[in-house]
């Protein structure tokens, strides 16, 4: 496992982001999260998942509190993706991916309550990529009207920085993952950016 890096700040955090030109899509502005906690995250049925999600979304507790920036993609035809980059002081990455794995070793399946209906997922561990100092990928499948509602996640530890890629498919219609190129390029610009 590599040292800690130095942290970035929110700053440092936006400008290594992904570039904001893309010929196949409209991406979002990236935007500061301030620290808050999640109202979603509580309501989940099984504490493990909660953990996951928590770690993963970068909404769980932490002394001092991460700089938090995230990005949501749109392109043609698709239902879309999204990146939250988190970088934490002190060895804050390291200890928030090990409660992220925690939480995935255990966490299949989970209830939340959701604006219309209980929203109930299952999630899969898939195989990790193999990038960054650590990484994890897995989905978490809920039926829906329309068919299943897929969302992958891979989740990459680089220094003190823990990126967070989700990509949603809907009743199998979308491209089911988010580009690994560009998940490549983010961590290579946050290491970059690190050193």
């Amino acid at each position: 496992m590599a040292s800690a890096s130095r942290p970035l700040t929110a700053e440092e955090l936006v400008s290594a982001a992904l570039p904001q030109e893309s010929p196949e899509g409209d991406w979002h502005p990236i935007s500061v999260r301030e620290p808050q906690a999640s109202d979603r995250d509580n309501q989940i049925s099984e504490p493990a998942c909660q953990q996951l999600l928590a770690a993963a979304h970068a909404r769980r507790p932490s002394q001092p509190a991460p700089a938090v920036v995230g990005q949501t993609f749109n392109w043609e035809d698709d239902n879309g993706g999204a990146s939250t980059l988190a970088s934490y002081g002190n060895s804050g990455a390291v200890a928030v991916f090990a409660e992220l794995r925690e939480g995935l070793s255990t966490c299949r399946y989970y209830e939340s309550p959701a604006p219309t209906t209980t929203y109930k997922g299952t999630v899969t561990v898939d195989a990790a990529p193999r990038l960054g100092d650590e990484a994890v990928q897995f989905e978490i499948t809920a039926p829906t009207e329309v068919g299943p509602h897929i969302t992958q996640y891979t989740v990459v530890r680089t220094g003190s920085v823990i990126a967070t890629f989700t990509k949603l498919s809907v009743g199998g219609r979308d491209i089911h993952a988010f580009p690994p190129a560009m998940i490549a390029q983010q961590i290579s610009l946050l290491q970059q950016a690190q050193s």
